[in-house]
């Protein structure tokens, strides 16, 4: 087993990451997805955050076992074992930043910079590409289904990508999923007072189908 995840442990800290950045980009879109399925999207996310929070966790330690890497490796990018470590490191360093400030994500309501926890939440978009490089410079020759796997962690984020980007600047109707739109049909919309609080949007359409 040690062996194995020795290889392959960061492959999967990367299809990890993968998953986080594509269910992360999908579970914020207001226009297609039911509040509901938002809600579990959302949790899926953090689901496929764990995953790869534990297998980079699991990476870094049976590589300084092994002794390919130095112990300030784990936090100090570029200490001396080679520029693709340092960018692993980079990228381990903004993974544990992106899973940190969603574990925290309550204490940042009420501050008064509402937009820093997304601010610094949104560097899984550039943790992403470091770590698919460093995977493809760091250790042995990549297996050509690691290098495959790549190619669809590349493919899944872009295709994930270009559909937030079609959604967000698509016509705006204001009412969210069309079937919440013909069940609120002809109600006055309820005010609902929300201060600092992320995603305001989302979380008054979410009362809005509870009380629904």
């Amino acid at each position: 087993m040690q062996a194995f995840l020795i290889f392959y442990s960061g492959v999967f800290a990367l299809l990890g990451l993968t998953g986080t950045v594509a269910v992360g980009l999908a579970a914020t879109d207001r226009m297609i997805l039911a509040v509901r399925h938002r809600v579990f999207m959302q949790d899926l996310h953090r689901a496929f955050a764990v995953f790869a929070v534990g297998f980079l966790i699991t990476h870094v330690i049976l590589q300084i076992m092994r002794g390919r890497v130095i112990p300030a490796d784990a936090f100090l990018p570029f200490s001396g074992s080679g520029f693709a470590v340092g960018l692993g490191t980079v990228a381990a360093d903004l993974m544990i930043l992106v899973a940190a400030t969603g574990a925290f994500r309550g204490s940042f309501v009420g501050i008064r910079w509402p937009w820093l926890w997304r601010a610094m939440h949104v560097t899984a978009y550039l943790s992403w590409p470091v770590a698919i490089v460093h995977g493809l410079t760091a250790g042995r020759p990549a297996a050509d289904w690691v290098t495959m796997s790549y190619v669809v962690s590349l493919a899944v984020v872009g295709l994930a990508l270009l559909v937030r980007m079609v959604v967000t600047v698509g016509p705006k109707d204001g009412g969210g999923p069309k079937a919440m739109r013909a069940g609120n049909a002809g109600r006055k919309a309820e005010q609902i007072r929300v201060d600092d609080v992320f995603d305001e949007e989302f979380w008054v359409t979410l009362r809005k189908e509870v009380r629904r």
